[in-house]
């Protein structure tokens, strides 16, 4: 998305989102039933079938649902051809529910707004299909005119057959309808940013730091108010030569302010360049912003948790549904122990290769359906992946895959004192590789003491195992998948490779901007809780690596921890651990037997109980500083 930038978190919510007395309501309680769905983009039969499903409409898509509440997650329009049925049949469900004593509530999506301030690139043909009828062939030719005059082009046939492939038939049928004074804009800027349900709160994207300094009333009424102060503003820019449909949104502002500059001055149009201006970093627009937001979904929990939990506070919510980002199987998953419902299943199959999937909320239980199934089913944890994976692979997947795959080839990367190599292995269609490892200094000896001190100064595979499987055991998903192989009459640890990692090193040599959603600084005190809880004295900004698509670190090099010894490796004894409450509630669960469960084989118990001891200081520490 153009429109995807950042702006400074430290910015007061109370200069975002003024309070106002009289805004609308944005909280239910005693609701008996609610459905929800995510995002649609189009995908008629497939909500009104999972609608009918739900016992929300009939087969006639006539609302039989009673007193409950439907809620959709927004993101009706674009990239889905028959997105102006979805709309006219969630307007009409909106009156017939209320006639029934029920509601539905539609919130404010990020694809909505982009429409209604005349961005169209995700619009599909068939959208365009839609409005060809209602399309003024004076408006097409006064369009046209413009076009002609703001690009400096000549009325030929060349201009003509651009102009018709840039602004399909039914293009300005299509903004007519979405200006905040036609039938699909002036319902776009009705729509709420959050509504609060049972406890239960529904946004599009995301929670943001700034949120915790809100209310949902304050951004149910600023928003959309900014929404329409940007769209009125531009389209009288456009209307008026300054601005072209096809000026992108970063560049909307600068080109107005040249072009009516070289104008010589209009103080109608400056006005209107000023609303534009103000407005153009509001969080209706903004990546941090609720309809954008992605870190809710996408950054780890342990660390996010600590935003989520201050917007929920601030919201008076227990937990927050979301749509925006896909799921990668399309099922429905929750996250951070419930607090967080990710209900965007990719619902416009031909695009996302998702499918519907419905959100019951009946008795404080929530559940799930999905098409054609015999009946709802448990929310379940999100299966949080780590690094990016052919054919969707689960850890379970990927450890068979790792462990017992046909090996395709063996080659030597040169990385490292140990010598790894890269494996490639290959079941049917999918093919992965691995960094094997088989450095394993000896560690027996007649007494304990003496097998300690062996064990401190070794280098051995086995840790990197052992590693996995403490990370899987606290939930944090940094370590990739590893696991122990026998290849060539050797074994070790075979750990999935990622492609396209960047360490640490690069980052500061090259100069590299971390520009995902998971900022760094949230990371990087996961890792130091880590490397203190496994007493791993080998991380250096080599083995410190980031997804280069997303910045998103991962751990690797874990064959220097488990030592015996108490505190903290020397690196990182002056470091403030920093324990989210997700993270230090799990930290609390972690027990020895399961750890020596998980690590059978790998660990010897000394390491184990050391392990432990560093749990406890670290809490200990954790709770004098809170």
């Amino acid at each position: 998305m153009k429109r995807l930038r950042l702006i400074p978190l430290l910015l007061a919510a109370s200069l975002i989102w003024p309070c106002h007395a009289l805004a609308a309501q944005a909280e239910w309680q005693g609701v008996e039933r609610v459905v929800a769905v995510g995002d649609i983009h189009g995908a008629y039969d497939e909500v009104t079938g999972i609608l009918q499903q739900a016992g929300v409409i009939d087969d006639q898509q006539r609302w039989i649902g009673g007193q409950t509440h439907l809620v959709s997650l927004g993101d009706i329009v674009d990239r889905g051809a028959r997105s102006r049925d979805v709309l006219e049949l969630m307007m009409r469900l909106e009156e017939e529910a209320a006639q029934a004593g029920g509601k539905v509530h539609v919130v404010l999506a990020n694809h909505e707004a982009m429409r209604v301030s005349g961005e169209l690139q995700d619009a599909a043909d068939g959208e365009f299909a839609a409005f060809v009828e209602e399309e003024d062939p004076a408006d097409r030719e006064a369009a046209y005119q413009r076009y002609l005059e703001y690009f400096a082009r000549a009325d030929d046939a060349g201009s003509r057959t651009e102009f018709a492939a840039t602004y399909p038939p039914g293009y300005f049928g299509l903004t007519a309808a979405f200006a905040p004074d036609g039938r699909y804009g002036a319902w776009v800027l009705e729509r709420p940013v959050t509504v609060i349900i049972n406890g239960t709160a529904f946004v599009h994207g995301g929670l943001t730091d700034a949120m915790a300094s809100t209310t949902a009333e304050a951004m149910n009424e600023q928003l959309p108010s900014d929404l329409a102060t940007y769209a009125r503003a531009w389209r009288r820019l456009v209307g008026a030569g300054i601005l072209n449909e096809q000026t992108g949104p970063t560049e909307r502002v600068a080109t107005a302010e040249s072009r009516l500059a070289a104008r010589g001055g209009d103080a109608e149009l400056a006005a209107a360049v000023e609303d534009l201006k103000r407005v153009s970093d509001s969080p209706v627009f903004v990546a941090d912003g609720p309809l954008w937001n992605r870190s809710t979904v996408w950054c780890n929990p342990n660390a996010e948790v600590v935003r989520v939990d201050a917007a929920l506070a601030a919201l008076g919510a227990e937990r927050v549904v979301v749509g925006h980002t896909p799921t990668p199987d399309g099922r429905a998953w929750s996250r951070m122990d419930g607090r967080v419902v990710m209900l965007d299943t990719g619902m416009l199959h031909e695009v996302y290769r998702g499918r519907a999937a419905a959100l019951l909320q009946t008795d404080g239980k929530l559940q799930v359906l999905y098409p054609d199934a015999a009946g709802p089913a448990p929310l379940e944890p999100e299966p949080r992946r780590v690094g990016t994976r052919p054919a969707r692979l689960t850890d379970a997947e990927l450890e068979d895959l790792l462990t017992n795959a046909d090996i395709v080839s063996i080659e030597d990367v040169g990385q490292g004192v140990t010598r790894p190599q890269k494996v490639t292995v290959r079941r049917g269609d999918v093919e992965i590789s691995g960094l094997f490892k088989t450095e394993s200094t000896p560690i027996e000896a007649s007494r304990r003491s003496q097998q300690n001190k062996l064990i401190n100064v070794s280098d051995r595979w086995e840790h990197e195992v052992a590693a996995y499987r403490v990370d899987r055991l606290l939930g944090l998903n940094l370590v990739p998948v590893t696991v122990e192989r026998t290849i060539n009459g050797q074994t070790g640890s075979l750990q999935f490779w990622i492609d396209g990692l960047v360490s640490e090193l690069d980052r500061e040599q090259k100069k590299l901007a971390a520009s995902g959603w998971c900022s760094l600084s949230e990371q990087w005190p996961l890792m130091f809780v880590f490397d203190a809880l496994i007493y791993n004295e080998d991380r250096t900004k080599q083995n410190m690596t980031y997804g280069g698509d997303n910045w998103m670190m991962y751990l690797i090099d874990a064959s220097r921890a488990f030592r015996t010894n108490r505190g903290r490796p020397a690196d990182i004894r002056k470091v403030e651990l920093k324990l989210s409450p997700l993270l230090a509630s799990r930290l609390e669960a972690l027990d020895a037997e399961s750890v020596s469960a998980r690590t059978r084989g790998l660990l010897e118990r000394s390491q184990i109980q050391a392990l432990m001891n560093r749990r406890d200081e670290i809490l200990e520490d954790w709770r004098k500083g809170r």
